[in-house]
C-alpha cells in the first residue's frame, strides 16, 4: 500500500508504515551514529571545518539530538570553536559565562548583530530547540536571562523546504548562525564568505534530501 502526499511541491509515494517487509530483500541502511542519519544521508563532512570570528556555544534540547533533519550538528561539525553542550538544565561550569558572552535571542533589549563587535575572546550562545523548548532552557537556567541579547533587526526568510518552520522569518540553527556571523563579519569590516560554508552545506542538505523524494509520473497524477 502507498499514500500519495506532496512535499516542496512535489507529488510523492511513500510506504505506508505498516507495510509487511519482505525478509529476502530487505536490507537494512548502515547509520552514522555521529548524525543519526543513513550513511547515504550522513552531513558530517557537509562543511569543511573553519575557525569562526567568535565562539559559538550551542545549548541544544535532549529532543534534538535524534531529529532527522536537525541543523546544529552540522555548525558543531563545521565550526571548530563550537561547542554544543545538550540538555534542559546547564552547570555554570557548561556555559562558562563572562562578560564577553551574548544570547542569540529575541529581547525587548536585544541589540542588533550588526552593532556588536564580537571577537576570539567573545562567546555567543545559541539555543537549538523549538520556540517552547528555547522558552523551555531560557526558564530553567535564569543566569541566562542577565545576559546581553542578540537578534537580527532586518527579517530573513529560511530556506529550509523541508521542515516547515513556524512562521515565515523563523530559522534553524545553522542558519541562524551563519547568518549571525556573515552580517556580523561584513558590518565590522571583515571577510564573511566562510560563513557561506555553512549554508552551502545546509542547502546540499536539503537539495540531496528532496532529490531522495520519488516523484509520480504526470499519466498517474490524476489517479
Amino acid at each position: 500500500m502507498v499514500r500519495v502526499s506532496t512535499l516542496s511541491k512535489k507529488i510523492v509515494v511513500r510506504r505506508r508504515r505498516n507495510d509487511p517487509i519482505d525478509p529476502e530483500t530487505f536490507v537494512p541502511r548502515t547509520i552514522c551514529y555521529e548524525c543519526f542519519r543513513p550513511q547515504g544521508h550522513c552531513v558530517c563532512n557537509l562543511v569543511e571545518p573553519f575557525d569562526a570570528h567568535c565562539k559559538i556555544l550551542i545549548l541544544q534540547h535532549f529532543h534534538e539530538r535524534k531529529k532527522y533533519y536537525g541543523t546544529a550538528k552540522i555548525v558543531a561539525k563545521g565550526i571548530k570553536n563550537c561547542t554544543l553542550q545538550r540538555g534542559i538544565v546547564f552547570a555554570p561550569e557548561q556555559l562558562s559565562l563572562d562578560l564577553n558572552t551574548y544570547l542569540l535571542y529575541p529581547s525587548k533589549t536585544a541589540q542588533d548583530v550588526s552593532t556588536v563587535r564580537l571577537e576570539k575572546n567573545h562567546t555567543v550562545i545559541v539555543i537549538d530547540g523549538t520556540w517552547d523548548e528555547a522558552a523551555k532552557i531560557v526558564f530553567n537556567n535564569p543566569i541566562l536571562k542577565t545576559l546581553p541579547c542578540l537578534t537580527f533587526s532586518e527579517p530573513i526568510r529560511s530556506t529550509y523546504r523541508i521542515r516547515k518552520q513556524p512562521k515565515p522569518h523563523f530559522l534553524s540553527t545553522i542558519e541562524s548562525v551563519a547568518h549571525l556571523l556573515r552580517v556580523n563579519a561584513s558590518a565590522t569590516g571583515r571577510d564573511s564568505s566562510a560563513y557561506d560554508r555553512l549554508l552551502d552545506g545546509f542547502n546540499e542538505m536539503v537539495e540531496k534530501q528532496l532529490s531522495f523524494v520519488p516523484t509520480i509520473p504526470v499519466e498517474m497524477q490524476g489517479s
